[in-house]
């Protein structure tokens, strides 16, 4: 059996974010050897971190958070019961897919989501340039597709993070 004994080095991800065009500002988190945001695309409004995990050395974590606005909160109270039950059907179709993962935070049916986090983690034996923009791509689609949901069922814009 074969193990690859490297961990991701900080300095070949950033250097990936670059060549894909992007300009990663790192930031600080006491949970990660190092943390990134990006905006995906490079003229994007949505800002994406990229991750290092103390727990998971060995991988990437590609993160995106997005927040209802208070008008989205006020439009999905105004909805019947009925129209609250297929709007959470309705985002977890979106956002569930390969590849990602998806939390979303609130009571489900009764409120408005306080917001909902897509996710991919990608291990060294399997990062590549290749697959890290496939990754940070896919997290995207997933990210936008849950934001549609918001605008096409309350009809206000979403803030992302």
């Amino acid at each position: 059996m074969s193990e690859k004994a490297e961990v991701i080095t900080e300095s070949v991800v950033v250097q990936w974010m670059r060549d894909m065009g992007l300009s990663p500002n790192a930031r600080s988190d006491a949970r990660a050897n190092w943390v990134y945001e990006v905006q995906y695309p490079a003229t994007g409004m949505i800002h994406y971190g990229v991750a290092n995990s103390r727990a998971t050395p060995r991988a990437v974590t590609i993160a995106c958070r997005m927040t209802p606005s208070p008008e989205q909160a006020t439009a999905f109270r105004n909805l019947k019961d009925e129209a609250k039950r297929d709007f959470w059907r309705k985002l977890r179709a979106a956002l569930h897919r390969e590849f990602v993962e998806f939390q979303i935070e609130g009571a489900p049916f009764n409120e408005c989501p306080v917001s909902f986090q897509v996710s991919s983690v990608r291990y060294d034996d399997g990062l590549s340039l290749d697959s890290f923009a496939r990754t940070l791509s896919s997290v995207h689609k997933a990210c936008i597709d849950g934001c549609a949901v918001f605008e096409e069922e309350l009809g206000v814009v979403a803030t992302v993070k």
